[in-house]
């Protein structure tokens, strides 16, 4: 599937292309279509392959959060703290009570991704046709549409903002159109979150705890659909994924709080349609 050198160069994108909200599936396909000569159909699953580092490294640095909540799963499903709302329970459940509201976001938000996202990837890896210069157009077409939304974004945030049922529905919804290389996950989910009117740091974790569910869903689908064959550099991979994401996910978030990525986005998928005009 991938030779030694692919395999260093398109772990190490995809370690420090996450956590920014460029699309690390469509920088990564990028360079497979252009630069190691695959086609749409073939990077597409590659792509999604080399998410299984960066989702370990999210789990190492989110280790605490991943905790909090696997723990409380079991009174979640059991039904124990009520639905009700964060005013009606005694104080003592109030931590409880929060990590059922992120739980109850998760779920739904997930969902909503594999309703949208799965035909979008089934679609995708079934254009074998299309040439690898339409393939980076159509690239450079949603990191453009990425970089625009993450533009208009901006507005007023509220810091205590708590995740709840209309957040689980947009930010699901736009996670799912991830699918597509070249929209960011993290930067369109980010930005729904900015939207419903959350603070960039609250935004920022929330959309990389909603990366971990989507992501491993993603890892198991294709999987199934036999799209990925696993051999010694394909772990290689996904093995300098998982290294560059973990030394790289706490400086990046920083930059990613402070930097402006819509324009790169923009220029960056303005260079990708130009060839077409050429």
């Amino acid at each position: 599937m991938l030779t030694f050198f692919e395999a260093v160069v398109l772990g190490t994108i995809q370690g420090i292309a996450e956590w920014l909200p460029v699309s690390s599936e469509g920088m990564t396909s990028l360079v497979l279509i252009n630069f190691f000569g695959k086609s749409l159909s073939e990077a597409i699953p590659i792509a999604i392959w080399l998410h299984l580092g960066t989702l370990l490294a999210a789990l190492v640095y989110f280790k605490d959060d991943v905790i909090l909540i696997s723990k409380r799963l079991p009174r979640y499903f059991s039904g124990i703290i009520s639905r009700r709302g964060v005013k009606e329970i005694p104080d003592s459940e109030l931590a409880g009570a929060a990590e059922d509201r992120l739980i109850s976001f998760l779920i739904i938000a997930t969902f909503l991704t594999g309703i949208i996202g799965l035909p979008i990837m089934l679609f995708i890896t079934e254009k074998t046709e299309i040439s690898g210069e339409g393939a980076t157009a159509a690239v450079g077409l949603f990191l453009i549409l990425t970089g625009l939304f993450q533009r208009i974004s901006a507005g007023e945030k509220n810091p205590k903002k708590e995740p709840g049922m209309k957040d689980a529905l947009y930010t699901g919804i736009a996670q799912g159109f991830a699918a597509f290389p070249g929209i960011s996950r993290s930067g369109i989910t980010v930005a729904s979150l900015l939207f419903r009117k959350f603070d960039s740091e609250k935004a920022l974790k929330l959309s990389f705890l909603m990366s971990i569910p989507a992501v491993l869903a993603s890892e198991i689908g294709i999987g199934f659909m036999g799209l990925l064959v696993v051999d010694l550099n394909s772990i290689l991979a996904v093995i300098f994924s998982f290294a560059f994401g973990l030394l790289t996910i706490k400086l990046l978030l920083k930059v990613a709080r402070k930097v402006d990525f819509s324009y790169f986005c923009m220029i960056l998928g303005f260079m990708s349609i130009l060839p077409i005009f050429l």
